[in-house]
């Protein structure tokens, strides 16, 4: 007798239809998504067999799973230093589909988290030619030192060198004290002032007579800054190279006769007029000792 084999597609059972089951999806990237433990897995649905409703991600080893009802699917839980492979699979009220081939390979790292201790308070870059001074204000107390962090190029024509003048607070008096020590090219020299109405920063602004696109850089290191029981000290180490013949490296100390607290940083360009488009000066706040 022959045997007659019936689709079941579109049947009913109960009253209810049945739906084909999902064929296999294509497999995708896998990602790191930044956090400690965890992998994104990409996929791609299949284009034929039933609608799926849920998706499922499985790793090897482990057999970790995730779920969702479309692609990415973020994995947790995963051992760090482990190498992983993937597979995904979906499920509809029917039935569960076959599974995908397996992903790439993927290793979990440790990530770096922000602590808090080094943070970033504010950048400022300069995108037109009329900027003469760059300010920070508005400064919290609630780290123990600052960091400038500097590119600086500027107008000035007579020279190579230009110098960057900080105050504090609004103080113009002569109440700030410095001392320098460099070398410029084959030569050295030392120099220093007793009072003077900022913390001049010598050399760390290349001139407009450099080459185009050539611009200093430099630290600057503002200690105990909101410490009012004690004058404010400054370090700061910059310099620049314009050719084999013409470069220079600066180290510069400063002291702000003040107890008060800083809570505003003033830098202005000195022997010229303005700063070169695209220099740019971030502010940092370090806690700790």
């Amino acid at each position: 007798m022959a045997i007659t084999r019936v689709s079941t597609q579109g049947l009913t059972r109960s009253g209810t239809a049945i739906a084909d089951v999902p064929d296999a999806p294509v497999i995708g990237a896998i990602s790191d998504p930044g956090t400690d433990g965890y992998s994104t897995v990409a996929f791609t649905a299949a284009a034929t067999g039933g609608a799926v409703t849920t998706y499922t991600a499985t790793s090897t080893p482990g057999s970790i799973t995730a779920t969702s009802a479309t692609s990415p699917i973020t994995v947790t839980g995963l051992t760090l230093s482990t190498e992983y492979t993937f597979k995904v699979k979906g499920a509809n009220s029917t039935a569960t589909g076959a599974e995908s081939a397996a992903s790439s390979s993927f290793t979990p790292i440790t990530h770096w988290a922000p602590s808090g201790a080094y943070d970033s308070i504010a950048t400022a870059t300069v995108a037109n030619g009329t900027t003469q001074t760059i300010t920070f204000s508005s400064i919290p107390a609630t780290y123990t030192h600052l960091q400038l962090r500097y590119i600086i190029r500027t107008d000035r024509s007579d020279d190579y060198l230009d110098a960057i003048g900080m105050r504090f607070n609004s103080d113009t008096g002569s109440n700030y004290y410095r001392h320098r020590f460099e070398t410029e090219n084959a030569g050295g020299a030392v120099g220093g002032t007793s009072t003077g109405t900022d913390a001049q920063y010598h050399f760390i602004g290349s001139s407009a007579l450099c080459t185009s696109g050539v611009f200093a850089s430099g630290v600057v290191d503002i200690l105990d800054y909101a410490n009012t029981s004690k004058n404010k000290t400054t370090k700061s180490l910059c310099g620049y190279m314009e050719s084999t013949a013409r470069n220079l490296i600066g180290f510069e100390g400063s002291m702000w006769n003040n107890t008060a607290a800083v809570n505003t940083i003033a830098l202005k360009v000195n022997y010229g007029t303005y700063y070169a488009i695209g220099s740019t000066i971030a502010l940092y706040g370090i806690k700790g000792a």
